[in-house]
């Protein structure tokens, strides 16, 4: 078995490393690549002179050299089980994914929690500030950065299992034993592991030429209804009319949701609702992505308990009336991801 580690500084991929050793895994990291290379040119092993020597590496030897390198190397050793740190960039994952038996793992947390644990370690004797700890995280999310650098934001977004780390090690043992419970069978999902699946497969009914999205409706441990982004019933798809009236506008992402002709997975999944005279009060809607402003003030109307969504999506103005209100709780998810087509071709 091979589990790749992905996540941004100060979420505990260490931590999470060392759990597994301690279980019998052999430790490597792509990052080995990169100290090797950094040893050579005389350099100090800082986090800034790394992250310049890899991007460096990328640019000449492609995005997923790191990973090539270290697919070489455990090869030689089929029978060992292997935690594989380090992963960055998207392409580094499709090289890992060759390998038979491969599963990526991400680590998340909340940036305060970042920030407060990179203050309280101070390693090697750091003076960072609260704002130079954020920069750090910008850089690594993939902001500014080419496209065959750091972009650990992407390599979350299609990690096997994901992982928010805000609590104990005993607790992040807890969750990671989960996953290799599922991978072994000996383990069943959790109800948000089951809905949230559901809901990436309903996204793969889609007719939206920018996002898939999926939603489901829940309560008492039962689906309710569902939806899917796309035309209105009987209307004619983006397709069918010659692309995406947004991207012909240039509407950025987040922004002007009344220019489209689609309705949002979470809008259909209500409105389905209403239409077949079925109760929703006091429910959980479960979406891959953040609800827009539009869904949120739908979803807080209708009376849903509690959002459980996957990926996050720019909508200042829906994050800024969700932190307002009391009467929804809005969870990031965390778990299994049943996603159909999660592995790019």
């Amino acid at each position: 078995m091979y589990i790749g580690l992905t996540g941004y500084l100060g979420t505990g991929k260490g931590v999470l490393a060392k759990i597994l050793e301690n279980q019998g895994f052999k430790y490597t990291s792509l990052s080995n690549v990169v100290r090797e290379e950094a040893t050579k040119q005389g350099l100090e092993h800082t986090r800034e002179n790394l992250i310049q020597v890899g991007n460096l590496l990328r640019e000449k030897h492609g995005s997923s050299y790191y990973a090539r390198r270290v697919v070489e190397m455990v090869s030689k050793e089929p029978e060992t089980n292997w935690v594989i740190d380090g992963i960055r960039n998207p392409a580094e994952i499709k090289a890992l994914q060759e390998m038979k038996n491969f599963h990526l793992v991400g680590i998340s947390a909340s940036p305060q929690t970042i920030v407060n644990r990179i203050l309280s370690r101070k390693r090697d004797g750091d003076k960072l500030t609260e704002e130079d700890i954020l920069a750090k995280l910008d850089i690594e999310k993939g902001i500014g950065q080419p496209a065959d650098g750091q972009q650990v934001a992407k390599c979350l977004e299609i990690a096997d299992f994901f992982i928010i780390n805000e609590g104990t090690v005993e607790e992040l043992e807890k969750k990671i034993n989960h996953f290799i419970g599922l991978i072994k069978g000996t383990q069943r999902p959790t109800f948000d592991e089951v809905f949230m699946g559901i809901a990436y497969q309903w996204s793969e009914r889609s007719t939206c030429l920018r996002r898939k999205v999926g939603a489901l409706i829940a309560k008492d441990s039962q689906q309710l209804t569902a939806g899917y982004n796309g035309a209105p019933r009987g209307m004619k798809h983006s397709a069918e009319l010659g692309g995406c009236l947004r991207d012909k506008l240039n509407i950025p992402s987040g922004q002007r949701h009344e220019i489209c002709r689609g309705t949002h997975a979470e809008q259909n999944a209500i409105t389905q609702a209403a239409k077949f005279g079925i109760s929703i009060d006091g429910s959980t809607l479960y979406c891959n992505t953040h609800p827009c402003v539009i869904c949120t003030k739908m979803i807080i109307n209708a009376g849903i308990e509690k959002v459980v969504y996957d990926s996050d999506y720019n909508d200042p103005l829906s994050k800024e009336i969700l932190g307002e209100q009391k009467m929804v709780e809005i969870v990031r998810y965390e778990g299994l991801r049943f996603k159909p087509n999660y592995r790019e071709n």
